[in-house]
C-alpha cells in the first residue's frame, strides 16, 4: 500500500511539472508576438532585432517573469536617476547595510513601450556608445559588447544571448526589411488637422461639440512622417501634417 502511494504521488508530481513547464515557456508565441516590434526598433535605432529579442527572452523569462507580468518590463531596466515614469519595486541585487532591499524598476503601460524604451536606453546611454559601431548583423559582437559594457552581471550573459539566438534562429530577423505603413487613401481624404478639429475642439472654439468618431472617420487621411504605432490623435495634434498616407482606423482606434 505504502509503495502504491509513493508511485501515485510520484506520477502526480511528474504530471504537474509537465503542465507547469508547458504553460511557462512558449518560445514560438513570444517570438511571434514581439518580432515585428524588434524589427521596427532595429531600423529605428540600429540595435539588431536578434539581440533585442534574445534580451527580452532572457530578462523576462519568455514574458513570464514578475517584472514582465506586473510591470510590462521585458528587459530588467532599473529606474535610474533619469526615469520619471511609473515604477515597480522587487528584490533583485541591491543591498543596504548588508541586507537585500527592493530595487526600483521601470514600469510600462504595455510590453511594446518596454521594447521602445530598451532602444532609447541603449541609444542614449554613453556607456553603450561603442555598440553602435558594430555591424547590425554581427550579433555575437553585440552580445559580448553588452556584457563588457555592464548590461548584466552574469558572466555567461553574452553566451546565453548567442545560444538563444542560434537555437531559435533569431538572426534571420536582422536581415528583415523595414515594414512601412501601406500607402492607401481614399480620393479627397482630409488632412489630419481636419480630423482632429472634428474630434477635439480647441480653445478658440470652446463651445464646439465633437462629432462622434463614426461620423467623421474617413477611410484614410494624411499622417505625420513620425507616426508610430501607439500614438493617438491628441498626441498628433501638435505634430502638424506631412506626407504619409495610411488607414484612418489605425490612428482613430488608438485614441
Amino acid at each position: 500500500m505504502f509503495k502504491s502511494k509513493i508511485i501515485f504521488w510520484g506520477l502526480v508530481i511528474l504530471l504537474l511539472c509537465g503542465i507547469s513547464k508547458s504553460s511557462f515557456a512558449q518560445p514560438t508565441n513570444y517570438i511571434e508576438t514581439y518580432q515585428k516590434i524588434a524589427i521596427r526598433e532595429m531600423h529605428r535605432s540600429g540595435i539588431p532585432a536578434s539581440i533585442t529579442l534574445a534580451q527580452g527572452i532572457l530578462e523576462s523569462s519568455w514574458g513570464n517573469g514578475s517584472l514582465a507580468l506586473k510591470a510590462n518590463n521585458h528587459f530588467g531596466i532599473k529606474c535610474k536617476s533619469t526615469w520619471s515614469g511609473p515604477t515597480f519595486f522587487i528584490k533583485d541585487d541591491d543591498f543596504k547595510n548588508g541586507r537585500l532591499v527592493k530595487s526600483c524598476f521601470r514600469a510600462y503601460d504595455n510590453a511594446e513601450d518596454s521594447y521602445v524604451d530598451h532602444s532609447e536606453f541603449l541609444s542614449n546611454n554613453p556607456r553603450y556608445e561603442r555598440l553602435f559601431t558594430y555591424e547590425r548583423t554581427d550579433y555575437k559582437k553585440w552580445a559580448h559588447g553588452l556584457k563588457k559594457c555592464g548590461y548584466a552581471t552574469d558572466k555567461k550573459y553574452a553566451y546565453k544571448l548567442i545560444n538563444t539566438i542560434k537555437k531559435y534562429e533569431l538572426h534571420k530577423f536582422d536581415l528583415m526589411p523595414e515594414e512601412r505603413p501601406a500607402i492607401i487613401a481614399s480620393e479627397g481624404a482630409p488632412m489630419l488637422d481636419m480630423v482632429i478639429a472634428q474630434n477635439f475642439p480647441n480653445e478658440s472654439q470652446p463651445n464646439r461639440t465633437p462629432a462622434p468618431i463614426s461620423m467623421v472617420a474617413p477611410k484614410a487621411f494624411v499622417l505625420p512622417d513620425d507616426y508610430k504605432r501607439g500614438d493617438g490623435l491628441r498626441k498628433f495634434a501638435s505634430k502638424g501634417n506631412k506626407n504619409i498616407l495610411n488607414s484612418a482606423s489605425i490612428l482613430l482606434n488608438k485614441r
